[in-house]
């Protein structure tokens, strides 16, 4: 009997609890974004892409992919091309430094060519 009456109040509290009802559907979409590998809402790809193109050692950026594994854990890969007389090793780290620092995306990976 008292599993019934529990089973009772959490269907009311689902029923009338508007806020809980908004947590779940933000919960659900989170899921479905990590499930999906989209890039997450908080990260803008264009700003990302426009803020390494603005660096004057790159020439191109191309198979930018930027995913979450989980809820807040977000990971980028892609191809950077830069110019031929420029040091790869301090593109690479002024490249990463810039993506962790700006866009808080900590797990990354680029490939650098010339």
């Amino acid at each position: 009997m008292e599993h019934k009456c529990t089973r009772g109040l959490s269907t009311c509290t689902w029923g009338l609890n508007p806020e809980c009802w908004g947590t779940t559907i933000n919960m659900l979409r989170n899921i479905l974004e990590v499930l999906m590998e989209s890039t997450p809402r908080e990260i803008d790809a264009a700003k990302l892409e426009k803020g390494l193109l603005d660096m004057e050692e790159v020439v191109a950026v191309h198979e930018l992919h930027i995913w979450a594994i989980t809820v807040g854990k977000i990971l980028l890969a892609c191809h950077v091309k830069i110019r031929p007389q420029v040091d790869a090793e301090l593109v690479l780290e002024k490249v990463i430094d810039y993506i962790r620092t700006v866009h808080n995306i900590t797990h990354v990976t680029i490939q650098i060519e010339r």
